[in-house]
């Protein structure tokens, strides 16, 4: 009986260790899993959102540039700046074709790839009406001029609509990335808790323990 006794006395500090330890893994694994989740959003905000950000702005300038170059052409009845403008619209249609690619290219939520694929057939509908207009230098239709205009406003209310969606998207990943830092220290200081808990009660019950690890006779031992 008193050997169980022994045994049980120096089973309950090795039980409250493996408690401890697992208790420890567990916390370190979350952690880990935390800080991934931490650089996913940051790297999320930066590839999917900052940048994508910066080419909705340079879109919107390219259509802006192109929408001027068509006016120019159309208030030229005479077709004088055709070659010009065909060649700079060009460029600036593949710098458009680019941007978009890169845009694609990036992770999207539900509503913004909806709102993106408008962008992309009203683009589409645009540069179709755009070259015709081209085809017919001595006449543009009236009809047609109106066509181009209005699918300009809805490109640009497509590209407005996409730039909110990016700055309330940025907002939620800031603010998870946040929480998750948060969520990290917290596990980092209750590890440390548990190491600090676990050393108090291992020493407290060495200390009180009537079978100590050390004999008696080891203990009143002399060097001298």
């Amino acid at each position: 009986m008193n050997i169980l006794s022994r045994i049980h006395n120096k089973a309950k500090p090795l039980l409250l260790f493996l408690v401890v330890m697992v208790a420890i893994l567990g916390s370190s694994v979350l952690e880990k899993n935390m800080m991934r989740d931490l650089k996913v959003s940051v790297s999320s905000l930066y590839q999917d959102r900052l940048m994508p950000a910066t080419g909705l702005f340079q879109l919107n300038d390219l259509m802006y540039t192109k929408q001027q170059l068509m006016r120019g052409y159309l208030a030229d009845s005479g077709g004088v700046r055709l070659p010009g403008t065909q060649a700079q619209l060009a460029r600036h249609n593949q710098e458009v074709v680019a941007l978009v690619a890169g845009y694609q290219a990036t992770y999207m939520v539900a509503d913004e790839g909806r709102v993106f694929q408008d962008f992309k057939a009203h683009l589409r509908h645009y540069n179709a009406l755009e070259a015709q207009l081209l085809a017919t230098p001595a006449a543009s239709p009236a009809a047609q001029t109106r066509a181009l205009e209005q699918e300009f406003n809805r490109i640009h209310s497509d590209l407005r609509s996409l730039n909110l969606i990016q700055q309330r998207v940025g907002q939620e990943l800031s603010q998870s990335s946040v929480v998750t830092e948060g969520n990290a220290t917290t596990l980092s200081n209750l590890k440390i808790a548990l190491l600090i808990i676990f050393t108090l009660v291992i020493q407290h019950a060495l200390l009180t323990s009537r079978h100590p690890l050390v004999p008696k006779s080891m203990q009143n031992f002399n060097l001298n």
